[in-house]
């Protein structure tokens, strides 16, 4: 698919522009809004230049979605210098690749979906649901079922997510970390010992002889590793469906559990801290009503882990924020910078009518429906940005504080 760029008023030259920093939350298939979000980002950046993007992060889809646009910025050594013509295209031919084809994956995603859909109907009255993909991921069954996909006519990406990553990525192994610009950050949890973590470019960045700060563990339920492809995987598997991923003897599941996404990172150890972080928001800060059935408390609870542990990031940069005005022309307000925080989201009804199933709707017209929506708000909300839109905490929901 092409995305033709809209001619649009550009900066006058020499003029300072803020350095921007993009959280994308995840949220499975629900993350398609995203592609359209960041696809209306990088657009700007092209035709208008008013802002400079620094850094982006994400946890499970939303970091495939980050790491698709950094990929596509960074350059490399063996000739790409990267652009955001490039990060653009490579955002929408992944996930152009990620969803189902016509034939066996398009029948496997019915499938798939359609049990989820049904899990989620309770029986009248009983308030109980049937229990249709109770399969564990270690266990016989599925991986017999992974062996036989080829043979059926699957493509090998449409279920081996790092297969799929090494595809999108062939030259990972050959970034010129000296020339990169913008961070990245992933968020995993590490299963056995229960840490917080990150996967950060920056500490790449450390190896390979730039002045940032090294992979270390903060305390012993926190840590900091290198970027690897590995690690963007671990960020994007669900203990539901896919096996632990093993990184240097740690197993590591979603981020969803302590970071979702990471962005207290941007604002120590790196380059450039931003002057503004945008949060690409998938999961509804707020529901139209208390939910009542299995199915909705489900969908409700998913959203809450990853809203809940994001927030208080958020909340503290706020904090952050008052100590350096409180503290005006001492040591800490000279040491830190206000960080304005802004969010980007769904509209009402969208975020209202899906539910928790449809993340696993790997059909291309929902992640086309959800895509375009993408791309109509970060249009408004770009045409509006910085006097006409709102900033965090009270741009994060829909409806005014009560």
């Amino acid at each position: 698919m092409a995305y033709r760029a809209r001619k649009r008023k550009i900066s006058p030259k020499g003029s300072a522009i803020p350095k921007v920093a993009v959280a994308c939350q995840g949220g499975g298939m629900h993350a398609a809004f995203e592609i359209g979000v960041l696809t209306e980002i990088l657009e700007d950046i092209k035709e208008r230049k008013r802002f400079e993007l620094v850094g982006v992060s994400g946890t499970s889809a939303g970091a495939l979605c980050a790491l698709m646009v950094w990929y596509g910025l960074v350059p490399k050594v063996s000739g790409s210098r990267g652009s955001v013509l490039e990060a653009i295209d490579k955002l929408n031919r992944f996930w152009d690749d990620f969803v189902a084809k016509p034939g066996t994956e398009t029948l496997l995603n019915l499938f798939t979906y359609g049990a989820l859909r049904a899990e989620e109907t309770e029986l009248p009255v009983l308030g109980v649901n049937a229990q249709i993909l109770g399969l564990n991921p270690y266990g016989m069954i599925i991986k017999a079922v992974a062996a036989c996909l080829p043979r059926l006519g699957a493509r090998k990406q449409y279920f081996d997510l790092e297969y799929m990553l090494a595809e999108a990525c062939p030259d990972f192994g050959k970034i010129d970390w000296q020339s990169v610009k913008t961070r990245l950050l992933i968020g995993a949890s590490e299963v056995i010992n229960g840490a917080e973590t990150v996967f950060d470019s920056d500490c790449n960045m450390a190896a390979h002889g730039k002045k940032y700060t090294e992979a270390k563990v903060t305390h012993r339920w926190r840590q900091r590793l290198p970027l690897t492809l590995s690690g963007v995987a671990a960020s994007g598997t669900l203990p539901a469906f896919r096996e632990a991923e093993r990184i240097d003897g740690g197993y590591y599941w979603d981020g969803l559990y302590s970071q979702n996404p990471p962005v207290r990172e941007f604002l120590a150890g790196t380059h450039e801290v931003p002057d503004e972080l945008w949060i690409i928001r998938i999961n509804p800060q707020e529901w139209p009503e208390l939910p009542k059935t299995n199915a909705e408390i489900q969908d409700r609870q998913n959203e809450l882990m990853g809203n809940l542990s994001l927030n208080k990031e958020l909340d503290f940069i706020l904090t952050v924020n008052a100590w350096t005005k409180d503290y005006e022309g001492e040591k800490f307000a000279k040491d830190h910078k206000h960080v304005t925080v802004r969010t980007i989201k769904m509209r009402e009804k969208t975020a209202d009518e899906l539910r928790y199933s449809s993340k696993f709707d790997r059909s291309r017209d929902f992640m086309d429906q959800l895509r375009i929506e993408g791309r109509a708000v970060a249009r408004d909300w770009l045409d509006g940005w910085p006097e006409k839109v709102g900033c965090y905490p009270d741009d994060a929901g829909y409806r005014e504080y009560r």
